[in-house]
C-alpha cells in the first residue's frame, strides 16, 4: 500500500497554496477556519470553493478572498463602488478597511456543509445572505440571540 504523509499547514501557508491555485486558474477548496463568517459559514464544519475573479465581477453580497494589510481575509462584500470594496465578516459588527477591488483574489462559488454542496448562485443561499447583510445594523442583537439559542440547544 502506498501512503502519503500529509503536512499540516498554518493558515497563512494554506491560504498561500489557495492563492497559487487560483492564480493558475484552478478552483480552490478549503475548510473554513475562524469564526468571522459564522453563522453562514462555520469553523471546521464548512468547506468553501473559490474561483479566480476580476475586480469588475465583484458584487455586493459576494464572499471574497482578498489581500489585506493583516494578511488574507475571507469576508462578505458589504459595499462595492468604483473599484473599491468594503467588507465585513458575517459575525463581525464592524466593517473592514476599504480596499481596492483589485486586491480580490477569488470569490466563493459554493460551499459544502455536512456532505451537501450549496451553490452561491442558488436562490435560497442568495436570499439568506441578503437578509443577513441588510440586517447589519441589528447584527449585535441577532448574534446574541443566536448564541443563546445555540447554547440552549446543546
Amino acid at each position: 500500500m502506498i501512503t502519503k504523509e500529509l503536512e499540516l499547514l498554518s493558515p497563512e501557508d494554506l491560504l498561500g497554496a489557495v492563492v497559487q491555485l487560483l492564480e493558475e486558474g484552478y478552483d480552490a477548496e478549503f475548510t473554513v477556519t475562524g469564526t468571522s463568517m459564522w453563522p453562514l459559514l462555520a469553523h471546521g464544519r464548512d468547506r468553501v470553493t473559490l474561483r479566480k475573479t476580476v475586480a469588475s465581477d465583484v458584487r455586493k453580497g459576494d464572499i471574497v478572498l482578498y489581500r489585506a494589510e493583516q494578511g488574507y481575509l475571507l469576508h462578505r462584500v458589504m459595499k462595492a463602488k468604483k473599484g473599491v470594496i468594503k467588507t465585513a465578516g458575517d459575525y463581525n459588527c464592524y466593517y473592514d478597511k476599504e480596499v481596492s477591488a483589485d486586491c480580490v483574489l477569488g470569490k466563493a462559488v459554493g460551499f459544502t456543509r455536512k456532505g451537501k454542496h450549496v451553490l452561491c448562485s442558488s436562490l435560497l443561499y442568495r436570499m439568506s445572505s441578503f437578509v443577513w447583510r441588510v440586517m447589519y445594523p441589528l447584527r449585535p442583537l441577532l448574534l446574541r440571540l443566536l448564541l443563546k439559542f445555540r447554547r440552549r440547544s446543546r
